[in-house]
């Protein structure tokens, strides 16, 4: 996949010029605007027909939680599915503004991964309480890993604050939010404990990763994560300082990295140059990627990444 520079808008550090800042409201607000003037209705007036309670989600792997709590009774429509899309840098298009605009709840990541989506939903106006965000919960501060869908506590927060959002803005289906949200607890319980049965089997192995996806996930698996500079580094979209560089390829020659995640959605020139050391090392990759893949449930997905994960850390020579 071609490389392309990403631009990082909260994390690890966060940074952005006022000018730059200021251009961009100015463009959200026109957007919103012509969104907003184009709802009105027409001379004939009358109000807009009822309709389901709606859920727009930034991401699909949030959608799909959001939806095992909301749905049937609210409808949800996800804004990033494509495997190729990087939250990071995504231009929302007045559609998007327009399904924002008109939510009755917006769901997103947070902690600076999708920071557009702070954007659209304050120039819409909505309220806080329809804003639920992944990084709402107690275990995450400023400057962490923001890739919180790999986090199993920020998923269980989220869906229980989902369950709230969903029965404040529909009272009438209250009973149902609650029962849907308990089973996707249990499933969350169920993964957990996936989890720790695979950290008997292989936690202790040391790992690398070209960007910190898998941390969360290799963190419960009990294993060690090596190259973390590195991986900072090409999540804030710099070069890796020569150190780092030379770091991870004397580990893989060594042999002491057991297994090498990347990120598939994004492989730049220098990620390229680790993966070709860890193949001649005989090291496994293990490719992962931002967006869920099509056709899956959030529980699928995160099963078989971790499943893969032992089976290539069992199965190296």
């Amino acid at each position: 996949m071609a490389s392309r520079t990403r631009h990082r808008l909260a994390v690890w550090p966060r940074a952005m010029a006022e000018g730059a800042a200021c251009a961009i409201t100015r463009a959200l607000a026109a957007m919103l605007a012509a969104v907003l003037l184009a709802s009105l209705p027409g001379p004939a007036g009358g109000a807009r027909a009822a309709t389901r309670p709606s859920i727009v989600a930034a991401e699909n792997s949030w959608g799909d939680l959001a939806a095992q709590v909301a749905g049937p009774d609210m409808a949800v429509t996800t804004l990033l599915a494509s495997p190729i899309a990087d939250p990071h840098v995504y231009e929302p298009t007045p559609d998007d503004a327009r399904h924002i605009a008109d939510a009755t709840l917006v769901v997103a990541n947070g902690a600076g991964y999708d920071g557009w989506v702070d954007r659209l939903v304050a120039a819409a106006g909505l309220p806080a309480v329809r804003y639920v965000r992944a990084d709402s919960w107690p275990g995450w501060r400023d400057g962490g890993n923001p890739h919180l869908w790999f986090d199993l506590d920020a998923a269980a927060a989220f869906v229980r604050h989902v369950a709230t959002a969903c029965q404040q803005a529909d009272p009438a289906h209250a009973s149902a939010y609650a029962t849907r949200a308990a089973d996707v607890l249990a499933s969350i319980d169920t993964l957990a404990q996936t989890l720790q049965a695979l950290r008997a089997r292989v936690g202790g192995q040391h790992i690398a990763a070209t960007e910190p996806l898998f941390a969360p996930l290799a963190e419960r698996m009990g294993l060690v994560m090596e190259e973390n500079a590195y991986q900072l580094a090409i999540m804030n979209g710099v070069e890796p300082a020569p150190a780092a560089i030379a770091a991870f390829e004397t580990d893989l020659a060594a042999r002491k990295l057991r297994l090498v995640a990347y990120n598939q959605q994004v492989v730049e020139p220098s990620v390229e140059r680790i993966l070709d050391r860890a193949r001649a090392a005989h090291v496994p990759l293990l490719p992962l990627t931002e967006t869920m893949p099509a056709g899956q449930h959030w529980q699928g997905w995160v099963r078989t990444t971790v499943e893969q994960a032992a089976h290539l850390l069992e199965t190296a020579p």
